[in-house]
């Protein structure tokens, strides 16, 4: 092996059996910060000598910008990888994990499973979020998994900056929407659609489409908010994520009141049904119970609050599988107040039960309670509403 290098004399020229030459070099790039170790790299097989110059350069300027040789080969299949441990890790219920691997091996690795991360630029995201938006009607959720894989390799330090973080990425039809509320016959669909879903999920977006609460307040459910035999539901607080809150996301619901709400037969029996799921599947976690009133209704797998996305996520796909109009999950809210104001329930006994404020003039502030019959002949208003459209 000869040298060839003026600049590099570490490069070597050698030969293969077949007479084909190439060129290699073994060289030190410095005192490794992590490991406090010297960093020495090895690399053959360049077909010329500017090739391992160029390599050597790019070694040095990358190993004393902080990125490690080996890091940088690094491809987004491998990220995934330690990214996954971490999700499994954060309690995502086990269904929406299944999802989210279909998502990532259906969709994400096609396109950038094999490219090294660090080669990886805003350009391959945008293609990435255009192709993606021509073969899916709702997408960004997919393009937020791929966004946080590159997320992990910035925190892990394999690369400096994320190119999702500036990539111009496609709207979805979601933001366009108008009339946010199912009408009977959609909502008919969905209704029907329950009983082939998971009973966690069923008694989720059933409690959501039967009582109109917001989000925020059915994550922060307890089984003591329900009273089986009054066949109420309690809203006293509701989760409200900011990072401005240190931690304290839990206060009282809008607008600031408790309330009671009544509940169906059909809704009190799904609930029942979950309960009993439930007690099952923490003893199967490993999950003790120390005060089972005190159990989130709703919770994930180490059984704290769902990520406030898990209810979108479950009705964006059945919304989906029935291919009816996308609505949000506020939109069920809008369209439990909708549906009450069709079926000519009670004004007073609606503002009640969604939680608005009461009329401001003197006879709502001063003379109107709204007492058990009005919340009750509200509630009946509204199942006989749905027993005309065949809905129960």
């Amino acid at each position: 092996m000869t040298n060839k290098s003026k600049y590099h004399p570490a490069i070597k020229e050698y030969h293969l059996k077949d007479g084909s030459k190439y060129y290699r070099f073994t060289v030190y790039l410095g005192v490794d910060s992590y490991t406090g170790k010297d960093k020495i790299v090895t690399r053959s097989k360049f077909p010329s000598l500017k090739a391992a110059q160029v390599a050597i350069d790019r070694l040095k300027y990358e190993f004393n910008n902080g990125q490690k040789p080996e890091d940088l080969r690094k491809t987004f299949s491998d990220v995934y990888e330690e990214w996954e441990v971490t999700y499994k890790d954060s309690g995502v219920v086990m269904s929406t994990y299944s999802k989210t691997e279909g998502y990532i091996k259906n969709h994400i690795l096609p396109f950038f499973g094999h490219l090294k991360v660090s080669k990886i630029t805003v350009r391959h995201c945008e293609q990435f979020a255009s192709q993606l938006s021509k073969k899916l009607k709702y997408f960004h959720h997919i393009i937020n998994y791929a966004a946080d894989v590159m997320n992990t390799a910035v925190r892990y330090e394999y690369i400096n900056s994320n190119p999702f973080s500036t990539a111009k990425i496609p709207k979805e039809s979601v933001h366009e929407i108008s009339d946010n509320y199912l009408d009977v016959e959609d909502f008919k669909l969905l209704n029907s659609h329950l009983a082939s879903l998971d009973t966690m999920v069923q008694a989720l977006l059933r409690v959501l489409m039967f009582t109109g609460i917001r989000k925020g307040e059915l994550l922060v459910l307890t089984w003591s908010d329900i009273n089986f035999k009054k066949k109420t539901l309690a809203i006293r607080e509701a989760y409200s994520y900011s990072k401005h809150n240190n931690g304290n996301n839990v206060g009282l619901p809008k607008p600031k009141v408790s309330r009671n709400i009544l509940l169906d037969d059909v809704t009190i029996d799904i609930l029942k049904q979950w309960k009993q799921d439930q007690v099952l599947r923490l003893t199967q976690l490993g999950i003790k119970l120390n005060k089972p009133s005190d159990q989130l209704i709703f919770n994930n797998s180490v059984n704290s609050f769902l990520n406030s996305y898990y209810p979108n996520e479950q009705l964006i796909e059945a919304i989906e599988k029935l291919n009816i109009k996308f609505i949000t999950v506020h939109g069920l809210r809008h369209t439990h107040a909708t549906h009450l104001a069709e079926a000519s329930a009670d004004f007073a006994g609606i503002q009640n039960r969604l939680g608005h404020v009461v009329s401001k003039n003197t006879t709502g502030k001063y003379y109107l309670h709204v007492t058990n019959t009005i919340k009750q002949n509200t509630l009946q208003s509204l199942i006989n509403y749905y027993k005309d459209h065949d809905i129960q």
